[in-house]
């Protein structure tokens, strides 16, 4: 009797529960947090802006870019650079740097301007790293 009574309290519980995130990805309403333009504290941006204006008044630090990854085979590389345009929406382009095929998308004047992109982007399970150009 008592086994009957706990396998109903049990399936009773599983009908009634509150809906698990599988639950409301199924449904389309997978969970996108708010991200702020930048996680650095107020403080780390007012130092930037003093740094910035003790130098010439150059607007821009460089160009940068996102490197996605860095693959040796090309057909690979091809896929993946399908794969992480549609993810992105970046148009991707494909590198050779001996012995690698890297993925590289994304412009920005400044570093931290990137690596909010990448942080943006990390929360997406797209990893990047940020790479000077310029």
């Amino acid at each position: 009797m008592s086994k009957l009574f706990f396998l109903l309290c049990l399936l009773c519980s599983s009908v009634f529960a509150d809906p698990t995130d599988l639950d409301t990805l199924f449904r389309g309403k997978e969970y996108r947090p708010v991200l702020n333009e930048s996680l650095r504290t107020q403080s780390e941006k007012n130092s930037e802006m003093v740094q910035s204006s003790s130098k010439s008044d150059k607007k821009n630090d460089g160009i940068y870019v996102l490197q996605f990854e860095a693959v040796a085979d090309f057909d690979a590389a091809q896929r993946r650079k399908a794969q992480l345009s549609a993810s992105t929406g970046y148009a991707i382009q494909v590198v050779f740097d001996t012995p690698f095929y890297k993925l590289r998308g994304g412009s920005f004047d400044s570093k931290a301007k990137a690596e909010d992109k990448a942080r943006e982007l990390s929360v997406y399970n797209v990893n990047a790293l940020v790479i000077k150009i310029r």
